[in-house]
């Protein structure tokens, strides 16, 4: 994609740049969230390059600070990925700061069963073969 040179380059046209080099549209619809609304919150008619690293980890705590785990990180995967696709392109333009890291998610609450249960079920005799297989993938 040929981008208009000598011009500088604002957050909405490196934004819509960057969905447009995407090739399928999930990725497209998914990341348009995190980056359109980073977008938004920066300046969209700013020039990228006058945006400041710490304007983009405001711009993820004020939006997702208090969102789920996997929100947090899906948005700041999306918007890292926006802006490493400038950086790769030669735009000057911030980067995702270090204090807006991605987070780990929390233990699943679903109990595990012991290897002595499963194998307890996969002898019973009233069990089905499909479900013995399938309690032995588990």
């Amino acid at each position: 994609m040929q981008l208009p040179a000598g011009k500088a380059l604002t957050v909405r046209g490196a934004a819509d740049a960057f969905h447009d080099a995407l090739g399928n549209p999930n990725t497209v619809r998914n990341y348009a969230i995190g980056v359109g609304k980073t977008a938004e919150r920066v300046g969209e008619g700013r020039p990228l390059g006058q945006v400041a690293d710490e304007e983009i980890g405001e711009a993820f705590e004020a939006l997702w600070g208090s969102t789920a785990v996997n929100t947090w990180n899906a948005r700041r995967a999306a918007v890292l990925s926006w802006l490493s696709w400038c950086a790769e392109r030669g735009f000057d333009g911030p980067e995702v700061p270090a204090g807006a890291k991605r987070l780990t998610p929390p233990d699943s609450e679903t109990p595990a069963r012991s290897k002595m249960a499963i194998d307890r079920l996969i002898a019973r005799r009233d069990v089905h073969l499909r479900k013995k297989c399938f309690y032995r993938m588990l």
